[in-house]
């Protein structure tokens, strides 16, 4: 036992003292695939050694012994070494480090060193020269950019892809450099595109980067929609004024809406918000004929039309022994309108010409053209009338069937009402006359068989009249005139 233990002893001490100093370093921290892996290494010994050095990479699980040569060292002196370069590969990608070992010549180490850590990578670095570019439609742009290593070397050649919207062109990246002359369309859409820009190289590297551009929204027309282009009067219109620009898209603004009568006259301007839906009510009573709707943005202009029809109608009312016309149309209304008041076995037929303005109202007083009696008022029928019946507790439905007994061309406003004669006296004076004249003088009458009496009685008659009739005129007549003089003295 104690033998074995001493010849071990005598090997231990036979091996030279290994105080050596390693020194590894990469030429770099970052490597691209392809590059050319340089590394400088040296070694210090105390004592004159005679052995073998070995270069080992290592990536990961990835391994890779690639150098070995014979050393001689002279004590105390440093000696570098020569060491071939190494080519990164796929292999290899991540976190790398050398590792250097100090053998005997029968493989014995005697000192072992691991070099700084770096990194082999298969990332281009892009760069453009313009990160944001701001145009207009139909503007040429250039983009351009270098192509880098991860460490910072130029990229000699490459292939560079440059991609905006559906569009993708190509050019080749020579000294790290590329260059692109683009001509943008005149319907480009406006806002932010993205310009995105990929490139390789034949080795395996690939970087990509991106150029934000903001094309400007140029306005280019206006649109105008309304809902209906022919509609009558007093019925709404939905109406939508819209700033385009150059791609067919909304813009944002407002813009100036403004609509004008037949006659020319301005109806209403506004501002308004593009893409923005307003309602308008026409009038009852609006004119008829076009009415042009204009929206405008500084130079650009669109026009719509619509088109109110000329609608001639009145309605007529009756109330409070009265008769009410009212021009519901908007255009004048101007005609003859006959009214027949019929009280038993008689007939009052009134003609009245009729001239009302649109949305004006005329009233007829039937106290004052028929005597006291009960009447069944009814209207001659022509078109653009509409009777109606108010007042009186009296339903429309219980007119509507009594007129379906009349004739076509008559319809019945009121019916079994009331009128009180309010009448002049002339008016009261010819008609009693005439009544009475009729009694006298017809066929049957008195002074038809006693002729000779007849200017006697026709001048009693009359006296008569008047003394019914026209007695309180007469009288207020004579108190007016008495009254003149007496304010005649007053003045005085």
């Amino acid at each position: 036992m104690k033998n074995a233990f001493l010849v071990f002893l005598i090997f231990v001490l036979s091996l030279p003292v290994a105080l050596a100093d390693i020194t590894i370093e990469s030429s770099q921290n970052t490597y691209n695939l392809g590059n050319k892996i340089q590394a400088s290494a040296s070694v210090l010994q105390e004592k004159d050694f005679e052995g073998l050095l070995r270069l080992a990479i290592s990536c990961g699980n990835y391994e890779l012994g690639y150098f070995l040569t014979p050393i001689s060292l002279e004590a105390n002196f440093r000696t570098a070494m020569n060491i071939p370069e190494l080519t990164a590969t796929f292999q290899m990608l991540g976190n790398c480090s050398l590792t250097g070992d100090l053998m005997t010549n029968s493989n014995l180490i005697v000192e072992e060193k691991e070099s700084n850590t770096f990194e082999v990578t298969d990332q281009l670095n892009v760069l453009p020269v313009r990160s944001r570019i701001t145009v207009l439609p139909s503007d040429t742009i250039n983009i351009a950019g270098v192509m880098n290593e991860a460490f910072g070397n130029n990229v000699l050649k490459a292939s560079v892809k440059i991609m905006l919207d559906n569009g993708t062109y190509e050019v080749e990246a020579v000294d790290g450099k590329f260059n692109l002359t683009l001509e943008l369309p005149k319907n480009v859409k406006s806002k932010k595109h993205v310009i995105a820009i990929s490139a390789s190289d034949l080795k395996g590297n690939f970087g990509d980067s991106f150029v934000e551009l903001d094309v400007a929204a140029i306005p280019s027309y206006v649109k105008l929609d309304i809902s209906r282009t022919e509609l009558s009067p007093g019925s709404g219109v939905e109406m939508l004024a819209a700033l385009y620009d150059q791609a067919d898209d909304l813009i944002n603004d407002s813009l100036n809406l403004e609509m004008k009568g037949p006659s020319g006259k301005k109806i209403f301007a506004k501002s308004v918000q593009s893409g923005e839906e307003i309602h308008y009510e026409f009038s009852q009573y609006a004119e008829p004929g076009a009415y042009i709707l204009t929206g405008n943005y500084r130079s650009l202009m669109a026009e719509a039309t619509i088109t109110l029809p000329a609608l001639r109608e009145v309605k007529i009312i009756y109330e409070n022994e009265s008769v009410f016309v009212e021009n519901t149309g908007n255009i004048p209304f101007e005609d003859e309108l006959t009214f027949i008041l019929e009280s038993g076995l008689k007939k009052y037929p009134l003609t009245k010409k009729i001239s009302i303005e649109p949305g004006k109202l005329l009233g007829i007083d039937l106290s004052k053209e028929v005597p006291l009696g009960i009447y069944d008022i009814l209207i001659g029928m022509k078109e653009g009338i509409k009777p109606f019946s108010i007042g009186l507790n009296e339903s429309l439905q219980s007119l509507k069937d009594g007129a379906s007994t009349l004739g076509e061309k008559e319809s019945m406003l009121a019916g079994n009402v009331q009128i009180h004669d309010n009448r002049p006296a002339y008016r009261k004076i010819a008609t009693s006359f005439e009544s009475i004249s009729a009694r006298l003088v017809g066929a049957d009458g008195y002074m038809t068989k006693n002729p000779l009496i007849a200017p006697i009685a026709l001048v009693a008659i009359l006296l008569l009249l008047v003394f019914r009739y026209g007695r309180k005129p007469i009288m207020n007549l004579l108190k007016g005139r008495k009254k003149e003089p007496e304010n005649k003295e007053k003045e005085k």
